[in-house]
């Protein structure tokens, strides 16, 4: 059967209750030193305790030729500037240990930030890579940073996005689930429900139905009455799905509600039920229905990367052949052992 076939109730409670497909057992968590970049520790820390993971603290110098220029290498400004990393890790080490009451790992790396978090996460086997803003990024221009984009690019794994600060804790009260109706969305329900026994949270089920608007194709009073009709009936199934869904989480968690929305911006849909609806945290799925392998995320999990305003856990659903590789800078598909070409 394949990942974008649909279950039925019956399946779904079968699957459900067997192994979590996107299991958690070793997390990275990206650092450069900078506030924003610490931002994302709460979660981390969350999430580690919550699956009883081991975490990797890394941060990524440059290389001395590319912070001093070949000619004007300063061998003892490199070292004191090597120490002080390694000082800084391992304070976070302490306060990300006592957090999450799991083992941490500390790792200093020199080279191309993105590409030395793609080959470590690779080395380590890491199930989920933890990305806050880099140095780069600011509250005045919104989005991911070049680092973030490039590891994205390239992540074989899930990840855990977090734009703006969560706190010196970090518990969801209220977690949104989209789901389209394939398997491959399904596939988050069982770590959704850890996520929110852990917290107590309530899980909220959404799915957008794509509504068609008028244009020089769809003109005709009869057409527009035809997918108006149509986009009525999705809404209507797309409802009694997420009942089925609701009752399947209900044995598991104690709040599980619904929304089903009419939209033509499906992801701007899924950053409107957020704010609408007070969601901590999005848990979605790398891929959907229309899944393009080539890209390690769809369309709707790179847009809401980007653009959510909470934290923003993907978990991907291709397995590692599936997985496209990422490319270099030398423009080579890199090695999925080594990270390297």
């Amino acid at each position: 059967m394949s990942a974008n076939h649909w279950l039925s109730p019956t399946d779904r409670a079968i699957s459900f209750a067997g192994r979590d497909r996107q299991r958690i057992r070793h997390i990275l968590v990206c650092l450069d030193q900078s506030p924003g970049a610490e931002q994302a520790l709460p979660c981390a820390a969350f999430v580690a305790k919550t699956f009883g993971a081991s975490l990797t603290l890394l941060h990524v110098l440059p290389s001395p030729q590319e912070r001093s220029g070949l000619h004007t290498f300063d061998a003892l400004g490199w070292e004191m500037l090597r120490r002080e990393a390694g000082v800084y890790l391992e304070g976070v080490q302490r306060r990300l240990a006592l957090a999450s009451g799991q083992h941490v790992d500390t790792r200093l790396e020199q080279g191309h930030p993105a590409e030395r978090i793609r080959a470590v996460g690779a080395e380590l086997h890491a199930d989920l890579t933890v990305l806050g803003p880099y140095q780069e990024e600011s509250a005045a221009t919104p989005g991911l940073g070049s680092t973030a984009q490039h590891v994205l690019a390239g992540r074989q794994g899930s990840v855990l996005i977090v734009h703006a600060r969560t706190g010196d804790a970090f518990t969801p009260s209220r977690i949104l689930l989209p789901l389209d109706g394939s398997r491959r969305t399904e596939s988050t329900l069982p770590t959704a429900v850890r996520v929110a026994k852990a917290s107590g949270a309530e899980i909220l089920l959404a799915h957008v139905v794509p509504e068609l608007v008028p244009s020089a194709v769809l003109r005709t009073a009869e057409d527009k009455a035809m997918a108006d009709e149509l986009t009525r009936r999705l809404a209507t199934r797309a409802g009694a799905y997420l009942n089925e869904v609701r009752e399947t989480l209900g044995r598991e968690v104690g709040a599980v509600s619904t929304r089903v929305a009419r939209h033509a911006d499906q992801p701007q849909a899924l950053l409107e039920i957020v704010e609408e609806e007070h969601v901590d945290l999005i848990v979605l799925s790398a891929h959907g229905s229309t899944c393009n392998r080539e890209r390690t995320f769809g369309s709707v999990s790179t847009h809401l990367l980007s653009h959510s305003t909470v934290p923003l856990l993907v978990l991907q659903d291709l397995s590692e052949p599936d997985l496209p590789r990422p490319v270099t800078r030398s423009g080579l598909r890199s090695s999925p052992q080594t990270g390297g070409p």
